[in-house]
């Protein structure tokens, strides 16, 4: 699917045509239809009126070259009086009806399919993006697209395919007038183009407000994150009276460019009326009164170009509407253009898992191309035993870690599995034997057992298995004491456990995932020391059965740990056991005492 797109009606149809296919054709088709029907449904009144006046000159003249109408009814058999006409029209607009409850049904599917597209592909393309090219975009600006500006999106497809068939309207109304008047069709038409100018102006106003509207929309986002995320730093320190009023500053702007958009909105609809009755009053006092025209000769046409500059309007206000919510589009296509430029390479042969060790081979990385971050680095990691990282920050700790899981790759060097590349590897299907558990536990606004089991159907074997899961996670216990058990509403962020136990159904999340490799990133950092204890001895079970990675600040967490890898400016200054590194590492030994490990 591709979303870029042009700023003109066409490049509009191809963007819409790239996400919905012949199905834009076919309602296209429809509202083409419904409004010819239209037109041909009141252009049907006019033999109604040449049946009422008799075949006379004037009321002939009157149609112009619409008596082909007239003819029409004559050659299949029928004989243009008023019963005839008005069986021809009861036909022609029950066949309307009927066409018009068939397009505005299919609309709403249509609309309904073009939302749910738009969502799948820009989530789709957020899944499938690398980790460094999403460290480079804004959260706010991600979940303000994925949110209000596809709701945008959505309305522009509205109000695109009503400006079509309102323009089809029009045309019809516009070629019916020329046939019953030339003339006169013309005089008007020019009027016509001439209001139009007047609208550019407008549109041009309204778009660059849109485009605004949505770079603010992407800024507030971006604050709300931050107040809901800090609300706690915020409202201890007193300081969320002033980041109120930054965000308030946003709201305001935010606003003065909707109230311009409502203002263009305002100015459109209400010129509408007006407008019509200035060139219609116009052109038939210049028919009148200068071609000396008979105002029974442009009353067919009058009739037909007031309805065809009703079209018009119709026109101008769903233009109107589609500019105010254009910046969706803009919105959409580039963050679309730009995540699709990082998206992770979905080949290669599917990862079953390793028998011997994971290696990562004179490797360096830096994220700005100038400072390492690692510097030729080189470090093994055995199956089923347990390695720890241990520096100062800004070592290189997490980013080792993060190159281990596949989330960043070496500038130089390899990461390589059982002596082969990671990348000659599907990349996901390595991440299906990683668990990682973090500092700041992740425990999603819901229940026990959707967190640890990440919403499995309830079959038995999933119970099985759940069960299992918490019992070497330490949980079972606590579950037991809970009167909903394992279907206990954990709340947003974890809030109504605690910080040990949202630590254990971390893990248990893990256990449950079957992992192969665990990776602990100063997962107990942040307990206390006794739920740090608990935690620890439930690491320490598991130990043998993983192959665990632990990036530790606490020496104690790692007293057992098979190597431990000493990082000091994105180097490896030391490598051992515990009591290895005391005897051979100043710095490690240092770091022992000061902890008092």
């Amino acid at each position: 699917m591709r979303l870029d797109f042009k700023n003109n009606f066409i490049g509009y149809f191809k963007f819409y045509y790239n996400v919905l296919g012949n199905k834009l054709i076919y309602i296209t088709s429809l509202g083409i239809l419904v409004s010819f029907l239209d037109g041909m449904g009141l252009a049907m009144f006019m033999p109604l009126l040449t049946s009422v006046g008799g075949s006379d000159t004037a009321s002939q003249e009157s149609m112009g070259k619409l008596s082909f109408l007239t003819d029409a009814i004559t050659v299949l058999g029928f004989e243009v009086n008023l019963n005839s006409v008005l069986v021809v029209l009861i036909i022609v607009f029950v066949f309307k009806g009927a066409m018009k409850f068939i397009q505005m049904n299919s609309q709403v599917n249509l609309w309904h399919l073009f939302m749910r597209r738009i969502r799948f592909e820009m989530l789709a393309k957020l899944q499938n993006m690398n980790y460094r090219g999403f460290l480079k975009l804004d959260t706010g600006r991600i979940q303000n697209t994925l949110t209000v500006e596809v709701s945008r999106l959505n309305q522009t497809v509205k109000f695109y395919s009503n400006a079509i068939q309102a323009m089809v309207m029009l045309l019809t109304y516009v070629a019916l007038a020329f046939l019953a008047n030339p003339q006169f069709a013309l005089i008007v038409s020019v009027g016509a183009m001439a209001s139009n100018l007047i609208y550019r102006r407008i549109y041009k106003s309204t778009k660059s407000a849109s485009l605004s509207v949505s770079a603010k929309g992407n800024f507030f986002n971006k604050l709300i994150n931050q107040s809901i995320h800090y609300f706690k730093y915020l409202k201890s320190t007193n300081y969320f009276h002033i980041f109120s009023d930054h965000i308030k500053n946003v709201i305001t702007e935010s606003e003065e460019h909707n109230k311009r958009m409502g203002f263009n909105g305002a100015v459109t609809g209400a010129a509408k009326e007006p407008m019509i009755i200035l060139i219609v009053t116009g052109v038939i006092y210049f028919q009148v009164n200068v071609l000396n025209a008979s105002l029974g000769n442009i009353f067919v046409s009058l009739l037909l170009f007031y309805r065809a500059l009703n079209a018009l309007v119709l026109v101008q206000n769903y233009w109107q509407s589609f500019m105010q919510n254009s910046g969706g589009m803009d919105s959409i296509a580039t963050l679309y253009t730009e995540m699709s430029q990082m998206q992770e390479d979905g080949e290669g042969e599917s990862f079953k898992t390793f028998g011997q060790n994971i290696t990562i081979n004179n490797s360096s990385f830096s994220y700005n191309g100038v400072t390492p971050i690692l510097d030729e680095v080189n470090i093994v990691i055995p199956k089923n035993k347990t390695v720890a990282f241990v520096g100062e920050s800004g070592s290189g700790k997490t980013t080792l870690a993060n190159i281990l899981v596949g989330l960043l790759y070496p500038d130089s060097g390899a990461l390589e599995v059982d002596g082969r590349k990671l990348k000659d590897f599907n990349i996901n299907s390595f991440r299906d034997k990683i668990g990682y558990i973090s500092q700041e536990a992740v425990v999603f606004n819901d229940t026990i057992f959707n967190n640890v089991t990440f919403w499995a159907e309830r079959t038995p074997e999933n119970i099985a298995k759940f069960n299992k899961a918490i019992e070497l996670a330490s949980l079972t216990k606590f579950i037991d004491t809970l009167p909903d058990k394992e279907q206990t509403e954990l709340g947003d962020g974890g809030t109504l456990v605690s910080g040990g136990q949202k630590q254990r159904i971390s893990i248990a999340r893990e256990l449950y995932k079957d992992a192969e490799i665990l990776i602990l990133d100063e997962a107990t950092s942040a307990l206390d020391t006794e739920t740090e204890r608990v935690i620890q001895e439930n690491i320490e079970k598991l130990h043998g059965s993983y192959t665990m990675l632990i990036i530790a600040h606490r020496l104690s967490t790692i007293k057992n740990a098979d190597a431990i890898y000493l990082l000091e400016k994105g180097k490896v200054a030391a490598t051992g056991t515990f009591s290895e590194m005391v005897e051979s590492s100043e710095r490690f030994k240092r770091m022992v005492e000061l902890q008092e490990v």
